[in-house]
């Protein structure tokens, strides 16, 4: 059984590492962390039940696999909004009175969560979701890497969520 100070001296050995590992593959200050923390706190909880021989090579495994996890998980949020955004047609949006109002609350739910948004992250989605833009296009106008557009665009998907607009409800944002 793991004591709470052998704990906290593994975080501090270990912390600096796993977050290298994460941020080198997700290319993310927050997402890094988010991740890091996640592992400590799945090594915590699982304390008991798990026997580890290494544990630098056990936390940095746990890290690569975590990071890859994570940009695995956000390119299919992507590629589903993209199909969803696109081959859903315009006649099958409901017209009815009660779906307009609906259709009104939920553009004014998104132009709320939309303006909690950083600057830079509200504009590239918007290039993206209004004007159309592809990642390689709006990162030659912003003058950034497609990284950064991925990074800026997930960010706003992750916040949209956090506030329960489902992928579904977005593909009204084009």
């Amino acid at each position: 059984m793991m004591k709470e100070d052998a704990f906290k001296a593994i975080y501090e050995q270990y912390w600096s590492k796993l977050y290298s590992v994460c941020f080198y593959t997700v290319a993310s200050r927050e997402v890094a962390e988010d991740l890091v923390m996640e592992i400590f706190l799945s090594l915590w909880n699982n304390r008991e039940k798990v026997e580890i021989d290494n544990l630098e090579h056990y936390l940095i495994r746990a890290a690569k696999n975590k990071a890859l996890k994570y940009l695995i998980k956000q390119k299919r949020s992507q590629v589903q909004l993209q199909k969803m955004v696109y081959t859903i047609p315009a006649e099958n949006v409901v017209h009815a009175p009660e779906s307009r109002l609906e259709l009104k609350e939920l553009s004014a739910s998104i132009s709320c969560s939309l303006g909690t948004l950083p600057q830079k992250t509200k504009e590239i989605f918007l290039l993206n979701r209004e004007n159309g833009l592809t990642y390689q296009e709006i990162a030659h106008q912003q003058g950034v890497s497609v990284k950064t557009v991925e990074y800026h665009i997930s960010k706003a998907l992750r916040v949209l969520n956090r506030l329960g607009l489902t992928l579904s409800a977005l593909f009204f944002l084009k």
